[in-house]
């Protein structure tokens, strides 16, 4: 992964460099009410080179797809747990 932009701890872009399927990955935190609470804004897809160019829109995006809305209850989780006092 080559690091595109980063900016701790508000945003980062990070971009696949080597292999049939290469992420392409952007973050960022927005503070909200005060920095009471916060907003995390993510946006992730893929390149596919050689083999890849076929696995991506065939596996790589359905498994994402599948996949992400459990990850994303995941770090909710972690997150509320370790800002609980």
């Amino acid at each position: 992964m080559q690091v595109v932009a980063l900016d701790p701890p508000r945003h980062w872009h990070v971009h696949g460099i080597d292999g049939p399927v290469r992420g392409d990955v952007q973050g960022a935190i927005e503070p909200l009410d005060d920095g009471e609470r916060s907003r995390v804004t993510l946006s992730l897809d893929f390149e596919g080179h050689g083999i890849g160019k076929a696995f991506v829109p065939l596996v790589v995006r359905p498994h994402v797809r599948k996949e992400i809305p459990k990850d994303e209850r995941t770090l909710k989780g972690i997150l509320e747990s370790s800002a609980a006092p």
